[in-house]
């Protein structure tokens, strides 16, 4: 089954599966993204913005991976 997520009028899309992310991210690579979307769903702050409704499909907001990134960097800083 293939599902593909079409914006309804002018929105712009909120979730994304990994190859989305991957293309919003470029360099990014399945290896590293598998572990920080693990490392999300161990944080209870982030762990809303990843949704497994099955065990092959995920969906990701871009706007949560975002803020996750945002705040690993601050963590890499300190």
């Amino acid at each position: 089954m293939t599902i593909k997520y079409v914006a309804a009028e002018d929105t712009e899309a909120q979730w994304g599966d990994k190859k989305a992310i991957m293309r919003r991210y470029e360099g990014l690579n399945i290896y590293t993204l598998n572990r920080w979307l693990t490392e999300m769903r161990d944080i209870p702050k982030f762990r809303k913005g990843v949704i497994n409704p099955t065990h092959k499909l995920v969906w990701i907001n871009f706007e949560v991976f975002g803020e996750f990134l945002l705040w690993k960097q601050h963590v890499y800083l300190k």
